[in-house]
This record gives C-alpha cells, sequence and structure tokens, in this order.
C-alpha cells in the first residue's frame, strides 16, 4: 500500500527506467516530470512507459508486470492514492485502441484494479462500444 505524500518516492523506486533515461523518452516528458514532488505530473512519463510496454516497443514483460502490480498497490492504499489511480491511471484507458483496451482489462488489470475500472465504466465510452 502507497501513501500520497510518498508516492514520488515510491515511483522513482519502481520505476528507475523514468529518471535513469534507460528508456528513451522525449525531452518534453521530463520538462515537468517530479517538479515540487506533486504526484501528478508524473503521469505523462508514466503512460509513455504503459505505451511503450504495451505496444512492445520496450521488449520487456518485467515492466508491463510492474506497472500493472503498481497499479494494484495504488487500488489498495489510502484513498487519495486511489483516487489519483482512478483519474490518472484508469481514466485514460478507454482512449485506447479497443483491442488494446481489451488486453489491459482482460489480461493485466488486477482484481482491485478491475473493480475501480469497473466502477467507472458506466461514465464513459468503451473504446470497444461504437460512438453514436
Amino acid at each position: 500500500m502507497y501513501c500520497y505524500n510518498r508516492i514520488i518516492s515510491t515511483v522513482k523506486t519502481c520505476f528507475p527506467e523514468i529518471e535513469s533515461n534507460k528508456v528513451v523518452f522525449e525531452p518534453e516528458f521530463f520538462k515537468y516530470c517530479f517538479y515540487d514532488d506533486l504526484p501528478y505530473v508524473f503521469f505523462p512519463v508514466f503512460w509513455k512507459l504503459l505505451e511503450l510496454a504495451l505496444t512492445g516497443k520496450v521488449k520487456n514483460n518485467g515492466l508491463t508486470d510492474r506497472i500493472f502490480e503498481f497499479m494494484e498497490n495504488m487500488a489498495k492504499s489510502d484513498e487519495a492514492v486511489r483516487n489519483l489511480m482512478a483519474v490518472e491511471m484508469l481514466e485514460p484507458l478507454f482512449s485506447l485502441d479497443g483491442d488494446v483496451y481489451m488486453k489491459v482489462v482482460t489480461h493485466y488489470l488486477k482484481p482491485e484494479t478491475l473493480n475501480i475500472h469497473k466502477k467507472q465504466q458506466p461514465y464513459f465510452l468503451s473504446p470497444c462500444e461504437e460512438s453514436w
């Protein structure tokens, strides 16, 4: 379980790729990352990392597992961390390509994370649903 006030240090520990630049990111992804230790500013970098892992541009199954384990631990944390995860990590799932979305929901999201995501579904159009 994570504490909202320590989420940035947790991210740095769980994902050394972000700070060490082991994964190549465009410079703008780092412009505000970790600025003033505000927890929401790392999410553009995190989403780029997730995109690279899901599309196979980073050949590291351990990274994909760490990302979804991190999300699950956030889902089991205090309310502020759960809310942060729901807004910054789960809501963007609805913007994924339909096939990638289904892969994430059926194969990667762990029980607590999936439970939170299911509660969001009535408020968003799933990528698998036809738009009007």
